[in-house]
């Protein structure tokens, strides 16, 4: 009989590095750099990130810009609000991504507003 009292079980002898190992952030593939970004944000702003689409396009010079792009129009202006977190959350996901983009499809075309490290718009 187990005694629901006694909190030295012998079944449970795991080392503390077992339990709560963190793969390092190079170690990561780009789909689990995008779940680590996600899981960031409230659950609001998740629920928002979970109709975008995201891709990274780099360039030549090494640095790249995470694109991400809403369903809509009212998305992308709810994330533009965010713009801070979004910064922070790349920072801590992808040392080379230097800007990132909210996009949405209006016409068969891309219309994209692209922000700094800073949150700064730069071009729309």
């Amino acid at each position: 009989m187990i005694d629901p009292y006694d909190f030295e079980d012998d079944d449970f002898d795991f080392d503390d590095e077992d339990l709560f190992q963190i793969k390092p952030i190079s170690k990561m593939t780009e789909g689990e750099k995008l779940q680590r970004f996600k899981r960031f944000f409230d659950s609001s702003s998740r629920a928002m990130l979970q109709d975008c689409l995201f891709r990274i396009v780099n360039y030549e010079d090494g640095f790249g810009t995470l694109e991400i792009l809403c369903p809509n129009d009212v998305v992308r202006q709810r994330l533009s609000k965010k713009k801070r977190k979004i910064t922070n959350n790349i920072n801590t996901c992808w040392s080379h991504i230097r800007w990132f983009s909210l996009c949405v499809q209006q016409d068969n075309e891309l219309d994209c507003q692209k922000f700094t490290r800073n949150g700064d718009l730069v071009t729309r």
